[in-house]
Parts: C-alpha cells; structure tokens; sequence
C-alpha cells in the first residue's frame, strides 16, 4: 500500500461578509492591527487564501471595503504586498508610500497608518529569522541584522525576477503536495526566495557587502580542495554558501570571489552540479517497471520543475533524462 503524502504546507481559504470575523482572521494570517471602516459595511466581503509553511506565507486578500488601518512596528517578519486593484496609501510617519498596481512593495516595519479600498493584494510574509540566515548566507557570517532602506526594488526587472521566483515557490513547489513534501526542494526554494529579497530590495548588508574591499579570495587549491569536497559530501543536503565558507575555512565573499575565478562560476552552481551528477547516477541505477520517475528522481536532488530539470539535463548529458531512465 502506498503510504500518503505528509506535507508541510497548511493552506487556508476564507470567505466571509462578517466584517469582526474577517478582521481576526486577517490579524492571525498578519499581525494585529486597530481598524476603522468608513462607510456602509452591508456589502462588506473578504476573501483570502493562501499557504503556510515553516518561515513563508505567501496569500491572496480582497478586502471589500474602505478602511484605516492602525499597524504596530513589526519586529518578527517582513511582509511585501503587490497590489493588483483597489487604492492604498500606507503613513509611517517619515513617508508616504502609495504602492503602484503589479508591482511589490516592501511594507514599512515602523508604526503605520494604512488607508485602503476595495483591495486585491498578494502578499508575501518571511520570518526575520529566515531573512537573517540568508543574509548571513549571502554577506558573510558577520551580516548585521535584516534592515531593509527602501521600499521599492532596485529596478523593474529585479522585481520581475523576485516575482518569477515568488510564483515558482508558489506553483512548482508548494501547490504540489508531493514536491513541497520533499524537504531539499522545499528549503531550496524558501532559501532563494529570502535570497532574492535580499539582493532585489535596498538593505544594509547589500549596502555593506558593496562597500567592502573583498579580502579574501587568494588562490589557496586546499581551500578549494575542501570547499568541492564539502559540496561532494553534502549534495544530498539543506546547505548554502554559508556551509560551504566554513568547511573550506574562508569568508563567504572570498569563496564566491575564488569560484569565481577559479571555476568561472559560483558555489551554489557547483551544488547544482554536483546534485545533478546524484541524479544521473540515480536514473541510471532506477528501475522504470519499479515506479521510479524522472520527477520523482528530480526532486530527491532539490530540483522542483521536471521540464527545467530536463532541459538542464540534456545540455549536461546530451540525452533526455527519460532516455536515461529507459535505458
């Protein structure tokens, strides 16, 4: 018998013209707030889904109604909003922010004052624990706090990118049970969502990282030996440049600066291809007439989207990864 799927994922779908209800279920997907309508509420609506999962909600809200919203400093997670209708201006006090349709926006983690009409906003919600990994991650081990300078993106494409890599941990990972259940590709893709946060809105440790003098990238082959021979060892597991900085015994900065120059890459494009070098060994060793897939395969090696691993994979192996698993 086939055992069921055990996800990770809690996904939540709330209908409701009960504008006290609504409000409280709106304060435990977000955080409290003081709220004050200001007109007729007989044709009041809320509508919100989303998914949860360890440090990521990422939800859909359309608020039928116009209301001031109180909003006290946020100190636990950040939360980006990308409107697609309706008007909102959010008051923190220093600025005025009136948030442009499609296009996200890094809420203020001061006090706020929210002012909004009839809305539809997906939103996406990150732990500062999480966020703080990542910039420990990408800026080195001695990252400050999380602290984002503006809220807007770098650039129009960098918001096209970070909401390319929003929708495929939306899509591709968490709205498929199986693949979100699949721990490797689920950490894989919430690690490069707080990634993307991090190098696509203005922060202190990007601030940082560009200012500093990069140290420590000398050709050292015994740190690089130990470095490849971390990712070899490790391939099957949750890890990031950070790990790898501190198997090798060097900086974050220096060791992408040696890959760089030495492996005309970066480190977690190793990972990758010492991940998919795990899976052709796997597909060649599987049995089709046993249930293996190429999917299934793909995913025990963080790969979450069969067709990009497919198209990954032919350019490494001049062969469909089918062909492999036929064979």
């Amino acid at each position: 018998m086939t055992e069921p799927v055990t996800s990770p994922v809690s996904r939540f779908d709330v209908r409701s013209s009960d504008p006290e209800y609504s409000h409280e279920v709106l304060r435990a997907t977000y955080t409290d707030f003081a709220v004050r309508t200001s007109r007729n509420l007989d044709d009041f609506r809320l509508a919100l889904t989303g998914v949860r999962t360890g440090d990521v909600v990422l939800a859909r809200t359309r608020y039928g109604a116009a209301a001031e919203m109180g909003v006290p400093p946020q100190d636990r997670q950040f939360h980006l909003a990308t409107y697609a209708g309706g008007r909102v201006c959010l008051r923190d006090g220093r600025e005025i922010v009136t948030p442009g349709l499609g296009t996200p926006t890094m809420l203020p983690r001061r006090e706020i004052t929210c002012r909004l009409a009839d809305v539809d906003v997906r939103t996406v919600s990150l732990t500062s624990s999480l966020m703080d990994r990542a910039a420990r991650s990408a800026f080195g081990a001695d990252a400050p706090p999380t602290r984002f300078t503006s809220t807007a993106p770098v650039s129009p494409e960098a918001a096209r990118y970070w909401q390319g890599v929003v929708a495929h941990l939306r899509d591709d990972v968490l709205g498929d049970d199986a693949v979100a259940a699949t721990p490797l590709v689920l950490a894989e893709a919430t690690r490069a969502l707080a990634t993307a946060t991090l190098v696509v809105f203005p922060n202190v440790g990007l601030a940082r990282a560009g200012e500093r003098a990069d140290a420590g990238g000398r050709a050292d082959p015994a740190v690089l030996r130990r470095a490849l021979a971390y990712i070899d060892e490790h391939a099957g597991e949750d890890i990031g440049v950070d790990d790898i900085a501190a198997a090798a015994r060097i900086g974050v900065r220096g060791l992408q600066h040696m890959f760089r120059r030495h492996r005309r890459g970066t480190p977690l494009e190793e990972l990758r291809r010492a991940r998919m070098a795990r899976a052709h060994a796997d597909l060649r060793a599987a049995d089709p007439t046993s249930g293996d897939t190429v999917g299934s395969i793909a995913a025990r090696w963080g790969f979450a989207h069969s067709g990009r691993f497919s198209v990954e994979y032919r350019h490494a192996y001049g062969c469909s990864p089918s062909a492999t698993l036929r064979r």
